[in-house]
């Protein structure tokens, strides 16, 4: 399923003008299941549609007919998605904020058919900082049933109808302190090449978006997983920006510390997607290629639907920890930082589950 799936995706991206693709019915529905954990229906399908598979009778009819459904469906979200992504940029410069969208629309309006990418949340950056940002929030009476964390609010569906992630930090995914600073001191210079597209709402610089999208990736990987359609953006990333603004990127991923997680990913884009060399930030490396193919089958798109969730919370806990462990090998300096913070916390938080333990017990 994996080749089967690869090769639609060079298709549906451009990297091969045609192939033949010859599944049975049940590896049909095979693949079908794999680009659902994936979150690539919709890049899938269109190129079925592009080599004309249903016209033959190779897709069963009952998939396709699905499948068709699906697609319209991921077109109508991505143009609601445009249009609020404008609306909010209206709302809010009305307020005298400057606003970015970030991954998602910004990403799904580079591809061959903008309305074909699997969209999930709208991601909107606002400036002014985390207090600045919330009281603002709050007197435009969104905050209500909102979801804070320290680098974004996730808004209430009640407020724009679909998912909402508001960021007053744009770069919360490197643990290593110093590369950290190094990658937020860039992302701040590159804050005022923000562009305004014609569908209404400013995306950050090429070079923006290529540092912190590897950085945002990484993060995932190392946490909850991440899946094909994050390979894909990066992918149409690479092709959109200009020759100078790669070469720029590549030679300050060593200070950023991603230099080991890119060579992994340049691996998977040549070798599975097949991006041309002339387009790789550095040389491809196919050992932590391969380690990273190999996560992204298990866990798919954000490990929604990750074997290390059954079992119950004790087992899934235990096995995010055995992985990270595993993972040192992968990428020796992040993981080291995040195993640090991560068993820092925990030791923080002992004494105050202890304490809640022996309440609750006093309480009953």
């Amino acid at each position: 399923m994996l080749d089967a799936l690869c090769i639609l995706l060079q298709v549906a991206l451009g990297t091969t003008p045609s192939e033949k693709v010859e599944l049975n019915t049940e590896e049909w529905f095979g693949l079908h299941k794999l680009a659902t954990k994936q979150a690539l229906l919709g890049i899938v399908f269109y190129a079925v549609e592009r080599l004309g598979l249903q016209k033959s009778g190779q897709i069963p009819k009952e998939l396709y007919l699905r499948w068709y459904y699906q697609a319209e469906g991921f077109k109508a979200l991505n143009q609601q998605h445009y249009d609020l992504s404008k609306q909010m940029t209206e709302l809010f410069t009305a307020q005298g904020r400057r606003t970015l969208i970030l991954k998602g629309q910004a990403n799904s309006r580079l591809y061959p058919d903008k309305f074909i990418r699997q969209t999930g949340d709208i991601d909107l950056w606002i400036e002014g900082g985390r207090e600045s940002v919330i009281k603002l929030l709050s007197q435009m009476d969104l905050m209500k049933a909102s979801r804070l964390s320290s680098h974004d609010v996730t808004l209430s569906k009640d407020a724009f109808g679909v998912d909402v992630e508001v960021h007053f930090d744009y770069m919360q995914d490197v643990r290593n302190p110093f590369a950290g600073k190094h990658l937020r001191n860039y992302l701040s210079q590159q804050m005022d090449s923000a562009v305004l597209v014609p569908e209404g709402f400013d995306v950050p610089s090429n070079k923006f978006a290529l540092v912190m999208q590897l950085a945002h990736i990484r993060k995932h990987v190392i946490g909850l997983g991440v899946g094909f359609r994050q390979l894909t953006d990066y992918f149409i990333l690479l092709k959109t920006a200009s020759d100078e603004e790669r070469a720029e990127v590549a030679s300050l991923l060593d200070s950023f510390g991603l230099l080991r997680f890119a060579g992994a990913l340049m691996w998977l884009l040549s070798e599975k997607l097949g991006l041309e060399s002339r387009y790789l930030l550095c040389e491809p490396d196919a050992r932590r290629g391969q380690v990273l193919l190999q996560e992204i089958l298990a866990d798919g798109n954000f490990g929604k639907r990750s074997r290390r969730k059954k079992g119950g919370v004790f087992l899934w806990w235990l096995r995010n920890r055995l992985r990270a462990f595993r993972l040192l090998r992968f990428d020796f300096g992040e993981m080291s930082w995040y195993l640090l913070r991560y068993w820092g916390m925990f030791l923080v938080f002992v004494p105050r589950r202890i304490a809640a333990y022996c309440r609750f017990k006093t309480k009953r």
